[in-house]
């Protein structure tokens, strides 16, 4: 018999308690602002993963060469695959012991997460669509909640666009700022770091970030990130020749050079 009841679990978590930032990834489970890492679908799991997939990817070609053949349903073999069930379960588990282990070396701190749609990514490669949904992204952030509000922790979701390719020393935003998955090397101010740490980082700098909270989507958040860039820049007495149309100083240069 399982019994379960609903509690009322207050938050204990002071107002001037220290902040750390939570980025959610594949690579990496959670990657928290202070250096820490936790969990990783990467190698046993995602080895499963792999023969697994080439396992229901055989057996679809053989249910298609008999239906070719009028082979009737019942006699047709399934797709569905029972070590992929055991598989999600395991990745929960690891899940589940990362978040665990995450609270309990953080305990005291307010958290800030990401606010994550995981329904919306798609990629073009249909092998990493399945890689994605094989990770079970999406239940990392309802972990975090679920563990946050047990514990009685002050834990606030924050806005996540930009926040992998923003540099957390100027707030220049570029794709390019990110070589390979776990570098992140800014082109205008060469800070480097781990990518994962410098978006953790971005994530807890954006809890008391009233600014960025008040915009609608992703264009504002770019709008918002691009005018800091410029004000870091000013106060720095930086000067970096950049495409004007990035910046969005197409039309001003423009009318300065027919005055001119």
């Amino acid at each position: 018999m399982t019994l379960s009841y609903d509690e009322t679990v207050a938050v204990q978590t002071e107002p001037s308690a220290s902040i750390i930032g939570i980025d959610v990834g594949i690579a990496n489970f959670i990657t928290t602002s202070d250096g820490k890492q936790y969990g990783t679908f990467n190698g046993k799991l995602r080895e499963r993963q792999k023969r697994d997939r080439e396992k229901r990817r055989r057996k679809a070609k053989l249910r298609s060469c008999l239906e070719k053949k009028g082979t009737p349903k019942e006699k047709l073999p399934s797709t569905t695959s029972v070590t992929e069930q055991r598989l999600m379960r395991h990745v929960k588990q690891s899940i589940n012991r990362a978040v665990n282990l995450c609270f309990k070396e953080h305990e005291g701190c307010q958290l800030a997460y990401e606010q994550l749609s995981v329904a919306s990514m798609r990629h073009k490669a249909c092998a990493m669509n399945a890689y994605m949904r094989a990770s079970n992204l999406a239940h990392i952030p309802d972990q975090i909640t679920w563990n946050a509000t047990k514990r009685g922790v002050q834990a606030t979701r924050v806005k996540s666009a930009y926040s992998s390719q923003e540099c957390h020393v100027c707030h220049y935003v570029d794709r390019k700022n990110r070589p390979n998955q776990q570098t992140f090397c800014c082109r205008v101010c060469s800070h480097t770091a781990h990518a994962d740490i410098n978006a953790s980082q971005n994530i807890a700098s954006r809890l008391s970030d009233v600014e960025l909270r008040s915009c609608q989507n992703r264009q504002e958040v770019k709008a918002l990130l691009l005018r800091r860039h410029e004000q870091w820049k000013q106060k720095c007495s930086l000067v970096v020749v950049q495409a004007p149309v990035q910046l969005g100083l197409w039309a001003s240069s423009r009318a300065s050079t027919d005055v001119g």
